[in-house]
């Protein structure tokens, strides 16, 4: 019998795998936060969400476990009460559903998004940015999605699983590390020239064709298709986009072209402003891309079935 637990926790080990920093990184971190429990007083230990012992990846967590064995699954990029309401309509007319799971965070996990930011210091550093600029860019940034998501109703989607009974959980870094870790081998091995052989690559993938055919993906937003790609900088993991100022420190550290799901007005303008290729490789399309490699080991390991929805394309791989 194959549990939700069991599924989460299969899932946080495979992210682990994936990390861009590597696992020994990861378990020192899950180190120091035990360190850092064993200091904090009664009251602050009952509060403690435990699962950080374990799981590194704060914005991925189970949202509510109703129990019992799971063997179909509806996957969404996004599941809030209305994924949710639909996956109980769908069981009122026959359909198998055990458990709703999502690519971006509901609950406690969307509260704690910020909590996995601090990883884009490393993918800074990798392309070339000094450790300093690259860590208070980023502590900068992580304050502002933190005091930008302290207010949001995060337990909306959770509170409707539970009136309805229905099991739901999200992987946010998890999945998001799967596509970083599959274009950066990707780009390593092809080794782009220009901007259009990164357009072609991608386009190989049937998640980025669907996005073409969708107009929400595969878009140059700064430089040409004819330039020279040079070094890449990927912004595929990392919780959400990073600070505005440092596409000044990528520039003068030679990247050439970066390549993103995303990008906000402010990140756009400096990016342009410093000359660099802004390649938007499509949100959906990349967040499918990395449910879909984690969806393949999970349909391996438990034999689930997956049922589609919310911008989520199944693509096997296996």
């Amino acid at each position: 019998m194959t549990t939700l637990k069991e599924i989460y926790q299969f899932a946080v080990a495979e992210g682990m795998k994936e990390d861009p920093r590597g696992e020994k990184e990861l378990k020192k971190k899950l180190s120091d936060i035990k360190e850092k429990f064993e200091k904090l007083d009664k009251g602050e230990k009952e509060l403690f969400d435990k699962d950080r012992f374990w799981n590194p990846f704060d914005d991925s967590r189970i949202a509510f476990d109703a129990g019992g064995q799971v063997k179909t699954i509806m996957v969404g990029i996004d599941a809030e009460a209305q994924e949710v309401l639909l996956a109980d309509r769908l069981k009122e007319r026959g359909t198998k559903i055990d458990a709703v799971i999502a690519h971006h965070p509901e609950g406690r996990a969307l509260a704690g998004l910020y909590g996995v930011m601090d990883m884009q210091i490393d993918g800074l550093i990798k392309s070339g940015v000094p450790v300093a600029h690259a860590q208070n860019f980023t502590h900068d940034r992580i304050g502002d999605v933190n005091r930008w998501f302290s207010g949001a109703n995060h337990t909306r989607a959770e509170d409707t699983a539970k009136l309805l009974g229905i099991s739901l959980a999200c992987f946010h870094t998890i999945t998001d590390n799967h596509a970083h870790t599959f274009l950066e081998k990707l780009f390593e091995k092809e080794k782009p020239h220009t901007v259009k052989d990164i357009y072609n690559l991608l386009l190989k993938f049937p998640e980025y064709k669907w996005a073409i055919q969708k107009d929400a993906g595969l878009k140059l937003f700064s430089g040409s298709m004819e330039n020279l790609a040079g070094k890449i900088h990927l912004e595929m993991t990392g919780g959400t986009e990073g600070s505005d100022k440092v596409y000044e420190k990528l520039a003068n550290a030679g990247v050439g072209t970066i390549v993103a799901m995303h990008m906000g007005d402010k990140q756009f303008e400096e990016a342009k402003k410093n000359n660099l290729n802004v390649f938007i490789a499509g949100h959906m399309a990349s967040d499918s891309l990395g449910m879909n490699l984690l969806m393949d080991k999970m349909e391996k390991k438990f034999g689930l079935k997956i049922i589609e929805c919310s911008g989520f394309k199944r693509v096997r791989r296996h």
